[in-house]
């Protein structure tokens, strides 16, 4: 697509019968994750590609929309055909606005689009006619949408599909794989996106889309364009969600209990791992030093990330920050005690060795529970110098 004259035509719509259609909500889906997507796409505007629409695709588009009503959220869903767009207006319990989509770049014509989706929140665009993927991608990226959804019948990047893929790491890899299945063009629709302002481009079923966008697991692949996450110190309005991450933790079993003066001092020389269009923490992990002051070392402390980002990297990046730190400080060395055959490999490989307890310093064990030192595994990471 390039610059040149826009035609952006609402059409007609048909009258809407009063008051609303209901949609059922998927009763499987916890209202709390519910209530929280609310609010993280509140005042969003969230560009949909439908290149295909199933009666039960159609369903889970209709209540995901219909979701979202609360959180003032808007919504560009493109589809193939005008027949297409006519199922999906009649399926919608909202009233939608149906446009032809521009094909080019063109100020005026932009701007009409904005005011469209602006007053309207609901709008259907038919692709015109490079396909509905690329359209979306377009579109996207003129109206600089903050999320995209492109579906897909493959529902995402391998199988089962992976989580999370930087476009700049596995370009090539995610080129020839969907190349494969015939659908080589939601790559570049996906990088027109993310280039045009998107923080991030999610492929999946359109059967799917609920669950991608109502829950913290999410469905399909979650596509960004230089990373997900980023790393910053911990603020104090950060500490009741550091007290609530140490907390489940130690429900699964992978930290020991901490006071609450325990869990802010970890929080005081902490870092977080923040996702970086909503600044939510994905993680967070403490560096213990004044117990061992003297000896240059430091433990890692409650590093923890949460569920839905266990494939974005956040623990890695967490645990190379604190290296990093560390060094930063003067010390020689980190390191880490675990109960989780889990854990004990991630520390292995982000350069950590396994050594019995009594290399660590004597401190660590003093008024340590003695069942679970008997199950304990440490882990020792020299620190490069700064």
């Amino acid at each position: 697509m390039e610059a040149g004259d826009v035609r952006t035509s609402p059409a007609p719509r048909r009258p809407r019968p009063a008051p609303p259609r209901v949609v059922a909500v998927d009763d499987g889906i916890p209202a709390q994750e519910r209530a929280f997507f609310v609010e993280e796409f509140r005042d969003v505007t969230i560009v949909v590609s439908l290149p295909t629409l199933t009666d039960a695709g159609l369903d889970v588009v209709a209540r995901t929309v219909a979701g979202f009503q609360p959180g003032n959220t808007r919504f560009v869903l493109v589809v193939d055909t005008a027949e297409d767009a006519e199922r999906l207006d009649a399926a919608l319990p909202l009233p939608v606005a149906v446009v032809h989509s521009p094909t080019v770049w063109e100020e005026e014509g932009m701007a009409r689009l904005w005011r469209t989706v602006a007053d309207e929140h609901r709008v259907v665009a038919v692709a015109e006619p490079d396909g509905v993927a690329e359209t979306a991608g377009f579109l996207a990226a003129g109206l600089r949408a903050s999320k995209v959804v492109l579906t897909d019948p493959g529902g995402g990047w391998g199988d089962p599909p992976r989580s999370f893929a930087d476009l700049e790491l596995h370009r090539s890899e995610l080129l020839a794989e969907l190349a494969g299945r015939g659908v080589g063009n939601l790559l570049p629709a996906a990088e027109a996106a993310l280039r045009g302002g998107a923080y991030s481009v999610n492929i999946c079923r359109a059967e799917d889309l609920e669950l991608e966008l109502f829950t913290f697991d999410g469905a399909g692949t979650l596509l960004t364009l230089g990373g997900y996450l980023t790393l910053a110190e911990l603020r104090v309005d950060d500490l009741p969600a550091v007290e609530a991450l140490v907390e489940q933790g130690v429900r699964d079993g992978v930290l020991k209990p901490r006071t609450r003066s325990e869990i802010a001092r970890m929080a005081v020389g902490g870092l977080g791992a923040r996702v970086v269009r909503t600044g939510h923490l994905a993680g967070v992990v403490g560096l213990e030093t004044d117990r061992y002051a003297g000896e240059g070392v430091g433990e890692v402390s409650g590093l923890i990330t949460v569920s839905e980002f266990s494939g974005a990297g956040a623990g890695g990046l967490l645990l190379e920050g604190l290296v990093r730190r560390a060094g930063a400080i003067g010390l020689r060395a980190v390191f880490a005690v675990t109960v989780s055959d889990d854990a004990a490999r991630f520390f292995v490989r982000h350069g950590f060795r396994e050594v019995a307890p009594d290399e660590l310093p004597a401190a660590k064990w003093e008024g340590y529970d003695p069942a679970r030192l008997a199950v304990v595994r440490c882990f020792w990471c020299d620190v490069p110098p700064p």
